[in-house]
């Protein structure tokens, strides 16, 4: 074979590969059509039409927002954006599936689930478990990690992830850690029944104490008072009793290790509780794991749950959508409790797709999921955004750098627990904070103009990348028109274009995600 059309081969077969690496796999788009079905029988069935599709504009940012927690830049929505293929979506969903910044947003969301910000562990821990979460999300599955959490022992320097079951310098009590096991992996709030009996649904204190048993063992008493040095370990024969009698706890219910729903373990043969308690949760007959991962994933992406509140799961509480629940928790235990399986079927869905203006129908279309939901940026997402935009900040006075410039933005600017991602709780200091703030105006507003004007763009141009660099979209002409009289009245146009890039990212359009 001539060399030229063997390397028109190569050629050839590398872009075919290249194809078939950002084509979604056949199971994730059985399960997308089955979402959209399962969507669109409630919608019709309460005569509600859904919403048209977003625009190209909408989606970019969204989907990043959304995947990697950060808006995009102005080259990628103009890549995407020019893109002609019809299946443009798809493949930008790969791409940012395979992208490691995906492993690091759902860290930062999970870090902040898992470790308080009050916590006194020192910041080298804490960005150690950081980066543990991340290259498990970029790696793993769900139930590996969960298990990983849960039985971890050592120290922080041996074993990062062993942070979840410390709270400052102590272990975490019995009771934190059955109350934040049951309602991030099992999404129930269990600690309702710690002092009585769950008044709605049926769980009772002996359910949450059975619960908490499976912790007494690192709860041993007597052990050195900080963990940094030795680190957590398991203390065979240490139940409730123990604990109480030591003065541990000041009240509980005598219960052996009890799994939720009412099976005692019998027998752990040498095995510590909470290595049984991670194989109970994580088998792929548990009720209650596959659905709770799958309800937050999917509030995550739409602001609100299928149940809600998104950890409140119980039969009181019946989901909008029941068959689509079922479907994607069995969907996803047949995966292999692959999140990124999880997260593609329902990004590459119309539901998911469809646009967050309102037109003239009624909020039921939302709650029904026949349009998107307007949401709020995290805090991290509306840091990371300022910095995609601007560049680093620059130090500000009063600022408490030892926190780190980060961590003390969005200590600042987020709320605890689950927010409500459709509600915006932020307030005037907020608002004078980010108006006012050295750390993202000035010098990196100006940077930013003098980087877009450098090459001698004309007015046009610079306008538009402005947009396209703060709100991933190109001006509207009436936009366009308005920024041309300010430029003419305006005495510099450098102050002019500044003044428009900071009206820009003060704007709601910049702190939600539409």
């Amino acid at each position: 074979m001539p060399r030229q059309k063997q390397i028109l081969l190569v050629a050839i077969i590398v872009a075919a590969v290249a194809d078939n690496a950002l084509a979604a796999p056949p199971e994730a788009t059985a399960l997308t059509a089955q979402i959209d079905s399962n969507i669109e029988a409630r919608l019709n069935a309460e005569k509600l039409s859904p919403a048209m599709r977003s625009d190209d504009a909408e989606f970019v940012r969204r989907v990043h927002l959304d995947l990697h927690g950060v808006v995009p830049t102005a080259e990628q929505v103009v890549r995407f954006l020019d893109d002609t293929r019809s299946d443009k979506q798809a493949r930008l969903i790969e791409s940012l599936l395979a992208d490691s910044r995906y492993g690091e947003h759902l860290a930062d969301i999970w870090q902040r689930y898992l470790v308080s910000p009050l916590q006194d562990v020192p910041p080298a821990q804490r960005d150690g478990f950081r980066k543990w979460l991340a290259e498990r999300f970029n790696t793993s599955t769900w139930d590996r990690i969960a298990t990983d959490l849960l039985t971890a022992t050592g120290t922080m320097e041996e074993n990062p992830s062993v942070i979840y079951l410390i709270e400052g310098r102590h272990p975490r009590s019995v009771t934190a850690l059955a109350d934040l096991s049951s309602r991030y992996f099992l999404g129930v709030r269990l600690n309702c029944a710690q002092c009585h009996d769950h008044p709605f649904a049926k769980m009772t204190r002996k359910d949450y104490w059975g619960m908490a048993a499976f912790f007494a063992q690192m709860q041993t008493p007597g052990r050195p008072k900080t963990v940094y040095r030795f680190g957590v370990r398991d203390a065979p024969g240490i139940t409730l009793a123990t604990l109480q009698n030591a003065g541990m706890l000041d009240e509980f219910v005598s219960r052996p290790p009890t799994f939720l729903g009412g099976n005692e373990l019998q027998s752990d043969n040498g095995k510590p509780h909470r290595r049984a308690l991670a194989e109970w949760m994580t088998s792929p007959k548990n009720p209650y794991f596959a659905r709770a991962i799958v309800n937050r994933m999917w509030w995550r992406f739409f602001g609100r749950g299928i149940v809600e509140p998104v950890d409140d799961m119980h039969s009181a509480n019946q989901p909008s959508h029941p068959e689509l629940l079922k479907l994607l928790s069995e969907r996803f235990v047949d995966s292999g409790f692959d999140l990124k399986f999880l997260s593609r079927a329902i990004l590459l869905s119309r539901a998911y797709q469809r646009t967050s203006r309102p037109g003239n129908a009624s909020e039921k279309q939302a709650v029904l999921f026949g349009r998107m939901s307007v949401k709020v940026l995290s805090a991290g997402q509306l840091y990371d955004s300022l910095v995609q935009v601007l560049g680093p900040p620059a130090r500000e006075k009063g600022v408490n750098v030892g926190l780190g410039v980060r961590r003390e933005f969005t200590g600042f600017f987020a709320e605890q627990g689950d927010p409500d991602p459709l509600a915006y709780h932020r307030g005037i200091p907020h608002l004078l904070r980010l108006m006012n703030s050295r750390q993202f105006a000035g010098r990196n507003i100006s940077a930013l103009v003098t980087r877009l004007t450098a090459s001698g763009a004309s007015e046009e141009t610079v306008i538009e990348k402005l947009y396209l660099t703060i709100l991933s979209r190109r001006p509207t002409k009436d936009e366009q028109q308005i920024v041309r009289k300010h430029l003419r009245e305006s005495r510099s146009d450098a102050n002019a274009y500044q003044e428009l890039a900071w009206a820009l990212l003060m704007s709601s359009e910049f702190s939600l995600n539409r």
